[in-house]
């Protein structure tokens, strides 16, 4: 598919300048952990001297250091800023086709760790400030471009710094971050695009179980931990929590959803959990990918990830086991909040438990009828005619909820928009083997970004 009102010269050179600098991106290693994020702060300042502008590199520790440059315009007005992590998830190179930390350009795809997260973006956005700046700057305003660390584990520096220590840098009027963008194509052909305008809270925790010390040639009937423990995954599993439309675009499920009456279901709390399970049942494919869309925004999600034993010796009872928990909650939701339902959840299993909490994270969201909104909207219906951008709150966890906590004021998006390949080419390759992105799914980000800023900004 081509890209409405550009110069196609114009995106072959774009094709080549974001595929070089993405491939050089790939090439450096910034796995987390440990991370190492500085060696690509320092490369992003190398590029952008070449082109005669000066950021600033920041952050602690040494290592894991971010990279922020700003452009002034020719006018007053408000501040934009465009927002990416330098970090990646660790690659084992056994696994892939082509060698992760390689950038190998092949049959019109870039491969590697980084390509779609979100490696892509730093190139996209490195590529959009430079043709800003070399057009004479013709904006409103200021338009900051953030690379910034530890996304992927979050626990060093990186935007949480950036927003404490350097509100100087980074406060603003609007942000747009990584997340989103991607399409599905609706049964009329028309496009559906993701606007992420908000994201649910995290509540991570372990459910301790106490259990009876003895040797395993005598079956313990009542009091083992590892028996515990299983119950309390199988519980965790199959509990249902109430549901809650307060997260679920109504535009959404009308979108996502031919069937009148099963769109009605899906609205109506007392019959959404009964028509969630209809259409993941379906032997539609579409029915199928809307039941996968849908259920994360119905409310709270328990998912256990991890099971430890406390025992070492395969003829030995430990004397407790561990079951530990990702959990997502809904924007306002609270760790009390959570711990009521984990009651209610674990209410019929026999055994000794205790809650460990690991960390909690407040969801929070911006508005989603704003300017912002509507420039991407007037922005996305110029290069890809027909398309229908729809709010959402994302279920995933990003930076831009450091954002919208340190700044209230601030309209916080992430969008990052794909134009060949569609959300189920692109929604498997995170974190997983063999990420790669189209070449001019690459170029059509960096023009994307450009044409934002104009319009935001214009």
């Amino acid at each position: 598919m081509e890209i409405a009102g550009i110069d196609p010269e114009l995106i072959a050179r774009l094709e080549r300048e974001t595929t070089a600098l993405l491939s050089a991106l790939i090439r450096i290693d910034t796995s987390n952990p440990p991370g190492n994020e500085t060696a690509v702060a320092q490369f992003l300042d190398d590029y952008f001297r070449a082109h005669g502008l000066e950021g600033e590199i920041c952050g602690e520790p040494a290592e894991r250091r971010s990279f922020v440059l700003r452009l002034t315009g020719s006018r007053p007005g408000p501040r934009l800023v465009l927002m990416v992590h330098e970090d990646v998830v660790p690659a084992a190179a056994e696994h892939w086709t082509e060698p992760p930390f390689e950038g190998v350009v092949k049959d019109g795809y870039i491969w590697g760790r980084g390509a779609i997260d979100v490696k892509n973006l730093l190139a996209a956005f490195c590529v959009a400030m430079r043709r800003l700046h070399e057009g004479g700057r013709q904006f409103a305003g200021e338009v900051v471009f953030v690379a910034e660390a530890d996304e992927e584990d979050g626990t060093i520096g990186g935007a949480r710094w950036l927003c404490s220590q350097r509100p100087d840098l980074v406060a603003c009027d609007y942000l747009v971050n990584e997340g989103g963008g991607e399409f599905l194509t609706m049964p009329g052909g028309e496009r559906l695009y993701e606007l992420h305008v908000g994201e649910k809270g995290t509540a991570q925790f372990r459910i301790l179980v106490s259990g009876e010390s003895g040797h395993a040639s005598v079956p313990l009937r009542h009091g083992n931990a590892v028996v515990g423990a299983a119950d309390v995954v199988r519980a965790l599993h199959d509990y249902e929590p109430r549901l809650s439309l307060e997260t679920v675009p109504a535009e959404y499920v009308e979108l996502l959803v031919s069937d009148p009456s099963l769109r009605a279901r899906l609205l109506d709390e007392r019959s959404a959990r009964a028509a969630l399970a209809e259409l993941s049942e379906s032997d539609s494919p579409g029915d199928r990918l809307a039941a996968d869309l849908l259920a994360p925004l119905y409310g709270i999600t328990f998912s256990p990830t991890i099971v430890h034993s406390s025992g070492e010796a395969v003829n030995v009872f430990p004397p407790s086991a561990e079951v530990t928990v990702d959990c997502r909650m809904p924007v306002r939701w609270t760790q009390d909040r959570v711990a009521a339902e984990v009651e209610a959840a674990l209410a019929g299993v026999d055994a000794r438990w205790e809650i460990e909490w690991l960390g909690t994270i407040d969801g929070n969201a911006s508005p989603a009828d704003t300017r912002l909104r509507q420039a991407i909207t007037a922005v996305m219906g110029r290069l890809v005619p027909g398309s229908r951008v729809v709010p959402i709150h994302s279920v995933g966890f990003t930076d831009s909820n450091w954002f919208r906590a340190a700044f209230p004021a601030v309209v916080a998006y992430n969008f990052a928009p794909f134009l060949v390949d569609d959300a189920e080419a692109v929604t498997p390759l995170f974190h997983n083997v063999d990420e790669r992105i189209s070449v001019r799914d690459l170029a059509f980000q960096s023009v994307f970004a450009y044409e934002l800023v104009r319009e935001v900004l214009g």
